[in-house]
């Protein structure tokens, strides 16, 4: 019997354009790049601190030379399949593409397809790193209660390079470097922005962006995560992410010699990755239902997002998540 990657048929074109989309305001390939795998199953491996120790390694003439042990330990995980389909009507279609503006439906078609596996994916990653749940127990602090909500950013005691600082030592002490990127809600960018500590640093007239704030806090890269959900109750578009900020580290190219493929299997301690099936995503040849006069199509993606850069206690050590960082 053909298995499922023996039988399943793709068409390049629509695939093309399914790998190729991408939405500027997301962030979740920032907290989680992807790393292509060839099996739909694996294990990521979780090393412990015995390469921290201070030991000597000095060795007199006719000795044993010391041996080490490589302690690690294995997280299994799975991929997930998700799947869309798309349909157009023959009339549509056709009265679009030979009309005066002249769009091609069935692309547009397959585009608002994957656009909606990354919506989809967005808000699943969005769960995922603000659920307090999976990171160590000193990498959280809530800013509402913490010191009575004089340090949340838009308070004007708050001395917000002090509250990234110590959250950058806690990072440290968990895996042995600095965080270098910083997610930001739109509503806590806005706060930290106008903070008085931040004014202060800055001269008037200077805009103070993303840029600036990576400057100030010695951070590679801030993002603000202004990808917007449907309310599907009210009707309203809302912030994927409000009032939170995270703060994690994931290698640099530039600083790391950063190999994806390699580094996501090897214990590297970055906060997260998307395991992903190579190949995917993947179109599905249009085909065309003669009794509704339908073309249609589907678009596939099979992966996982795995926190990777564990702490000491098994949870998330490698990133740092803030609390509620906007008071009323």
């Amino acid at each position: 019997m053909m298995n499922l990657d023996q039988v399943r048929v793709i068409d390049p074109i629509l695939t093309q354009l399914a790998q190729g989309y991408k939405n500027a305001e997301g962030v979740a390939t920032f907290f989680a790049p992807a790393v292509s795998m060839n099996t739909r199953a694996g294990r990521t491996l979780v090393f412990g601190k015995e390469a921290f120790a201070a030991q000597s390694f000095l060795r007199a003439p006719g000795t044993n030379i010391q041996k080490i042990q490589n302690q690690f330990g294995t997280r299994s995980f799975a991929l997930r399949q998700e799947a869309i389909s798309w349909e157009i009507a023959e009339e549509i279609a056709a009265e679009a593409k030979n009309g005066a503006a002249q769009i091609d439906l069935r692309q547009f078609a397959a585009k608002d397809a994957a656009n909606r596996l990354m919506q989809s994916w967005e808000v699943q990653v969005a769960a995922q790193v603000t659920d307090t749940a999976q990171y160590e127990t000193n990498n959280v602090l809530n800013l509402s209660t913490y010191n009575g909500g004089a340090d949340q950013f838009n308070s004007p005691t708050a001395d917000v390079e002090v509250l990234v600082d110590n959250a950058k030592e806690q990072v440290r002490s968990q895996i042995g470097v600095y965080p270098n990127k910083l997610v930001l809600s739109p509503d806590a960018f806005n706060a930290m922005k106008r903070n008085k500590r931040i004014r202060d640093f800055m001269q008037r007239g200077v805009l103070v962006d993303e840029k600036t704030l990576a400057q100030i806090f010695g951070l590679d890269e801030i993002r603000v995560a202004r990808r917007l959900k449907l309310n599907q109750t009210t009707g309203a578009l809302e912030n994927i992410y409000t009032n939170t900020a995270i703060l994690f580290y994931h290698p640099s190219a530039s600083t790391d010699g950063f190999m994806p493929a390699l580094d996501a299997n090897y214990g590297n301690p970055a906060f997260a990755y998307t395991y992903t099936l190579s190949g995917y995503p993947i179109s599905t040849p249009e085909r065309f239902n003669i009794e509704r006069r339908v073309f249609t199509g589907d678009i596939l993606v099979e992966r996982s997002f795995e926190l990777v850069g564990m702490g000491e206690n098994g949870k998330c050590g490698s990133g740092f998540i803030f609390q509620n960082p906007v008071g009323a």
